[in-house]
């Protein structure tokens, strides 16, 4: 057991990789003068120091044989306590953390060791024949010979391996295996699993969900329930567990949202509160305007509808979106405006050629509703020709005969000429 005072502070740990944890994470050790630490084991002082930037340790002896003894007090006090080996999630968080801590240092000798220490151990080594000391595949080689693995972490779920403590503790709940109280102690806090593994936060809190549901039902489940804004408790567990045996064994988010939404543990989508307030729409200023925007307002609708229907046959949206969006569009459709549809009816009326040009001089596929609209009510066509017919037919709407527009577009190089010139001027 060493004896650590740090800061006035006094606390037994069971290893030294403890107390190198808190040399390297405790923010009272970041400037605290060497001098003014303490630590001992069985009443023997044992030096601390700092190596760049650090608190450390010095101890006489091997590097080689000073670093395996990091390891064996780690194994005989958390990975193999009795000579009885625990599982990863038999194992408490940080102290699991203290073997990587171990790879890390593997890295660094010199935190650990002096230069004199290091040249000794590399003589050693290359006395027995070997390139020199290797702590990082000296800790490997211990790792596989003492708990069955390296640094690429056990095997979970059959087949794959991890080093990461929480992604052992996630499956083993899955598998309703008994997880230590002090380890899920642990994971009360959200902050401990990733993205990849918020499908394990419900089994910490929730004891009736494990063992219940494979990970590849479990996890689309808490993804629908929370999106859903929906608790999974002890009192829907048994509920969504019985529910979930209804879907196939690997169901997507979108399947798990009908099932639940079929059963009515889901309710249906609110609609935005922006569709509770009335939209003035206007009036008309014309029947081009009553066409154009009734042709604007058919062609999105029909176009969202098109989109949301396929979109639900392929799977990609669930039957509550796609309830929420087919009213959306419904709705939005009564509530489009005539402000556009007058805007262009008063530039075809003034003959404002900039402002028509830019809605109507564009390819076949652009504002092919508005498009669409000109030709219904005024009979020229302005789709499927040269760009030049179709720049002609937009003066002729605007009541400009060839002579007209040439005017027009001799002005517009004109003015752009002037304003070329008037730039250069500014820059120079």
């Amino acid at each position: 057991m060493y004896l650590l005072t740090l800061a006035g502070i006094s606390r037994s740990l069971d290893t030294l990789l403890d107390v190198l944890a808190i040399f390297r994470t405790d923010p009272l050790a970041r400037d605290i003068d060497a001098r003014e630490v303490a630590l001992s084991i069985a009443g023997h002082p044992i030096d601390v120091t700092r190596f760049n930037g650090r608190l450390t340790v010095r101890r006489a002896g091997s590097a080689s044989r000073l670093f395996l003894s990091l390891i064996d007090e780690i194994d005989g006090a958390y990975f193999r306590p009795h000579f009885v080996a625990r599982n990863p999630w038999e194992i408490r968080r940080e102290q699991w953390r203290l073997l990587y801590l171990a790879f890390d240092l593997a890295r660094e000798p010199l935190y650990l060791f002096s230069s004199d220490q290091l040249a000794q151990a590399n003589e050693e080594e290359c006395r027995g024949g070997r390139h020199g000391l290797d702590l990082f595949e000296l800790l490997q080689g211990e790792s596989q010979r003492r708990f069955g693995f390296q640094y690429a972490g056990p095997v979970f779920d059959g087949r794959q391996q991890s080093g990461r403590h929480e992604v052992h503790v996630a499956y083993a709940l899955a598998a309703g295996r008994p997880v230590p109280q002090s380890v899920l102690e642990d994971y009360t806090s959200l902050e401990h699993f990733n993205p990849n593994l918020q499908w394990a936060m419900p089994l910490v809190s929730v004891p009736e969900l494990r063992g219940g549901l494979s990970v590849a039902k479990l996890a689309p489940l808490v993804s629908v329930m929370r999106h859903a804004e929906q608790p999974i408790d002890s009192q829907n567990a048994a509920l969504l567990v019985m529910l979930m045996g209804l879907a196939r064994p690997e169901p997507s988010a979108v399947e798990v949202d009908d099932l639940l939404y079929a059963k009515g543990v889901l309710e249906s989508y609110p609609l935005p509160e922006f569709y509770s307030t009335p939209v003035d729409v206007g009036q008309p200023s014309g029947r081009f305007a009553e066409v154009l925007r009734r042709t604007l307002a058919d062609r999105r609708r029909d176009a969202r509808l098109a989109e949301q229907k396929k979109a639900r046959l392929t799977g990609s949206i669930s039957e509550r979106v796609f309830r929420r969006d087919t009213q959306m569009a419904m709705l939005d459709h009564g509530r489009t405006t005539h402000r556009f549809a007058n805007e262009l009816a008063r530039a075809i009326q003034d003959g404002d050629m900039s402002y028509l040009l830019s809605v109507l001089d564009r390819p076949d596929d652009v504002n092919r509703a508005t498009k669409d609209a000109v030709r219904e009510v005024f009979g020229i066509k302005l789709v499927g020709m040269p760009a030049a017919t179709r720049r002609r037919a937009i003066f002729e709407l605007a009541g400009m005969d060839t002579r007209q527009q040439a005017e027009w577009e001799s002005l517009c190089v004109s003015q752009r000429e002037a304003r070329r010139v008037a730039r250069e001027a500014a820059r120079s």
